[in-house]
Formats: C-alpha cells, structure tokens, sequence
C-alpha cells in the first residue's frame, strides 16, 4: 500500500522525516552514522531516488535479493537483516526486517500525537464481535470511536463500515492516522495472528490490549500451537506502561498471559467471565433459539441484558466487551444499552426471519474453534431438528468436506454440503441434484428446529445478485427460498373501500 507522493520529490505528500537511529536503537549503520527517512518502500519495483528500501522477508520472497535493484534505482538507505553490498548507500542492519517495516510505518504515516487510545483485541475467536460490542457500548458513552476490523473501518466522519482488508502495518497505520485526524478519542482495532506475526503494532502503545481466547487455529501458518500462542502473545509488547490488560477468565491460558503482563508492565488487569469470578461477569438468566437474557455484574451493580443470537460466545464476547468498557469507567446502564443496540455483527452469525416456524441463523467461522462454539450451542437449544448448510469451498477451508461433515455430525443431525452452482443459469446435473435436496430438507423443517447457513456472507455494500453469475452465496439461496415459501399476507387489501 503506498501513500500519495508529491511529483516532484517523491516522497509522501504528509511531510515527515525519522532518524533511523532513534526508531531502531539497537541497529548497526554502515557507510553513515544514520538514515533519515523521507520514503520509504518495500516493493523494489516502487522504489524512487530518495527512498529508504526495507528488505522484507516472507514465504515467498526475500527483499534482500532486490538491494542491488533498489540502490540502481536511487535508494537513499537500505535496511537489511544482513551485511549485504550496497555500493556506498547507507545500510542500516537490525534483527528483522518485518519489526523495522511496522515501527517505520507506523513513525511515518501512523499517529502523530498521544490523543487517541488505541484498544487492540487479539484472540483465536471473538474478535470481530467483541471490537463492534465494544464501539457500541462506547459511543453509547458519548465517546467518538473509530473502528479497525476484518468486518469494515469506521472513522468519527463515517456512517457506514468501508470495506478494507487490513493485512500489513502500513495499512493500519494510515487507518490509525486517518481516525486521528477525524477527530476519535478512541479506536478499538481487531488484530490477527497474521497481523501480530508481522508486528503490525510495533511502535504504538495501545491503551488497552483484550484478548478473547486462545485456542488452536492456523497451525498452517505458524506450525504448531505453542508457536500460534506465542505470536498472540505479542500483543502484551503493545501495551502501554499505564495501559491495562482484558481477558477472559474462563479461559484457563488467560492466567499465563495475566502472569506474564504483571511482570513486564505496571498497568492494570480487567476480566471477565462466564464461569469464574471477574472483574466483570455474567449469569444466563434466560437462553432460547429466540435468544438470551444475562444478569451482567460490573462496578457493583446488576444490570439485565438481552442478546438477539443466542450462542455462548456472543454471550462471553458481550462480557468482555463490558470489562474493556469498564476500565474507561462507563456506566452499567450505557453498557447494557450499548450490547442491546447493536443487534448482530456484520459478517458474524446473524438471525435470519422471513416468517418461517424454524430458527434461522447465517455464520461465517474463522475458524474450527468458533464453528465448535456455534454448533455446540444450537445443538444444546435446539429442541427438533439441528440442520447445517455449508458451502462447499467454505467446508474446503475448514479441513476439507469429509472432516467438515464429521466435526458438524456431533452436533447435527444432518450436514449438506452445498456445491457453488446451484443457482447459476449453467447449473449442471449434481447442481440441481444438490439443490433438490436442499429443498427437500428446508421443506421439512418445522417449530422448534434450527437451520445454520455457513458460507460467504455478503459484504455491507453489495448489490444485488445475478443469477447469470456461476456463484451465489449460500445465503442468498436460502433467502430466496425461504421468501417464496413464506411469502407475507395482504388479506387487508381485500377489506379496503373507496371513501
């Protein structure tokens, strides 16, 4: 991602200049005492005269074979894990070349002054919902939030989520920078295991770092689990001295990272819990299809709270959404009305009424983790039938059909995974072959079952869907379904008379 430049120098339009030296004060300089920083790049292919090249490493490629390129085409200074020939230009060595990439960043482009309290959220599930049940509970405060997520980006000018996948620090940064500038007081900033593996938060000190869970996820990326939980753990370098730590308390990893925290910082430790006692806790007063009620604990009172989707992790995620809201001292009262008012989260599991007798919901797990959590749920609530849709490539990314449809199997009573062409104009045989049974079992849906749809879940600003297309999201298909099914009465229009 490269930010604007101006013609003439090159260099970014938002005026800035960093000494290497006092970004990365434990790097060695070559051929100079230090580096100013006007530009920076790590695409060889960008690099302009003036720039600082950073030679990133990653699965598929090594910066530093690009050096000898970046100094032909006019790098200032090189930033290198490794003594490498730069012909006279400045090179600058450090320990990794990612960490340097995310502290430049974020010197660079990201945030300018000390106003805005940054709130991370890491965890292995959770994260999406706790960041948007978090902004709500604030705003319901009266604070200006921005918001950094997988589900979309909010500044305190925008009404709508935009859609930007943040998948390096240079990107969080600009958007860190973008809702300074637009006046939010605070920013509640999802962050992945990816994100954290490439220290996307190295030079900002968060006010509050929160962590859901820690599970086993993404062993394809990081290779085994001690590995994942160790780049989770990252997030407490993040911390601010003064800043404080949120866990959930029922997750008995959570002590090790409380540990931990209490011997590297001196800020304070909110929890939360289902099951143990926290900071702030809750009881499940009422839990149906139709959804849940809880008795939520904080600051000394008690306060109700209803929840549209009834699962346990929304349940967990709304309480540690209320501790993180309770080290910025918000009311019981404005905590209850901010879990209460924001419904469902975009692109999380959502209920789905078109006056159907059965429950509907529509998911999207990032991973094995939270399907188990959502599956274990409805099947606890289900008093009939528990029915699974999943796309097809959805069920490839979660281990492949035949493992998918025997992890959803222990909860469900029957599993059909759904081929992308059932309602495309060129649908072939087993399309239609698919979509027969399909129908078949909506039809046989009654009161008191559930259906979950698991696949793509529209983004916030598409359109309508074209049937001519070769795919259709799933929850598309089922709504369609469900609307000819079920279509809404007009008896009144036959009882109207001319005045």
């Amino acid at each position: 991602m490269t930010p604007p430049r101006d013609s003439a120098s090159g260099v970014p339009s938002e005026k800035n200049l960093q000494k290497l030296s006092e970004l990365f004060p434990d790097a060695s300089f070559f051929a100079c005492s230090d580096i100013e920083c006007r530009g920076f790049t790590d695409q060889v292919k960008e690099c302009r005269p003036g720039d600082v090249f950073v030679a990133r490493c990653s699965d598929y490629d090594d910066g530093h074979e690009h050096i000898a390129t970046a100094v032909a085409m006019g790098a200032a200074g090189i930033v290198a894990e490794r003594m490498v020939p730069t012909h006279g230009v400045p090179l600058c060595v450090v320990p990794d070349t990612s960490w340097a990439w995310a502290r430049l960043a974020h010197a660079m482009e990201g945030l300018r002054g000390c106003g805005l309290r940054v709130i991370a959220v890491t965890g292995t599930s959770g994260k999406t919902s706790t960041v948007w049940l978090t902004a709500s509970i604030l705003a319901e405060a009266g604070l200006r939030v921005g918001v950094i997520s997988d589900a979309g980006c909010v500044d305190a000018m925008s009404s709508l989520p935009e859609r930007d996948s943040i998948t390096d620090p240079r990107q969080l940064a600009s958007w860190l920078r973008r809702l300074e500038k637009s006046g939010c007081s605070h920013a509640v900033v999802e962050v992945s295991s990816k994100l954290l593996a490439k220290h996307a938060l190295a030079g900002v000190a968060c006010d509050t770092v929160a962590v859901t869970n820690l599970g086993r996820a993404h062993l394809d990326l990081h290779g085994t689990a001690t590995a994942y939980h160790a780049v989770k753990e990252r997030i407490l370098q993040a911390a601010s001295n003064d800043g404080a730590l949120v866990v959930n308390s029922d997750d008995p990893r959570s002590q090790r990272l409380v540990e931990r925290y209490k011997d590297e910082c001196t800020g304070s430790v909110f929890t939360s819990g289902l099951q143990s006692t926290a900071t702030v806790s809750a009881t499940a007063v009422e839990r149906t299809l139709a959804g849940q009620t809880l008795l939520l604990r904080c600051d000394g009172v008690m306060m109700p709270v209803s929840l549209d989707v009834p699962v346990t992790s929304t349940a967990r995620n709304a309480v540690l959404a209320a501790a993180i809201a309770t080290r910025y001292r918000v009311p019981a009262e404005k905590i209850a009305r901010g879990l209460e008012s924001i419904g469902s989260v975009a692109g999380r599991i959502t209920r789905c009424d078109r006056g159907q007798d059965f429950t509907v919901f529509i998911d999207r797990p990032s991973n094995g983790h939270s399907l188990a959590s959502t599956l274990s749920s409805l099947g606890r609530l289900s008093h009939g039938r528990l029915l699974v849709l999943v796309e097809e490539g959805f069920a490839d990314q979660l281990g492949g059909k035949e493992r998918f449809a025997s992890r959803a199997s222990r909860w469900s009573e029957q599993t059909l995974i759904v081929p992308p062409g059932i309602a495309s104009e060129n649908a072939t045989v087993e399309d239609l072959q698919a979509y027969a049974r399909l129908d078949k079992e909506l039809s046989q849906l009654h009161a008191g079952d559930c259906l979950l749809v698991l696949g793509v879940v529209p983004q916030i600003d598409s359109g309508p869907f074209d049937p001519e297309h070769d795919f259709m999201p799933l929850e598309a298909v089922v709504n369609g379904w469900l609307e000819l099914a079920h279509e809404p009465m007009a008896e009144w229009g036959g009882y109207r008379r001319a005045a």
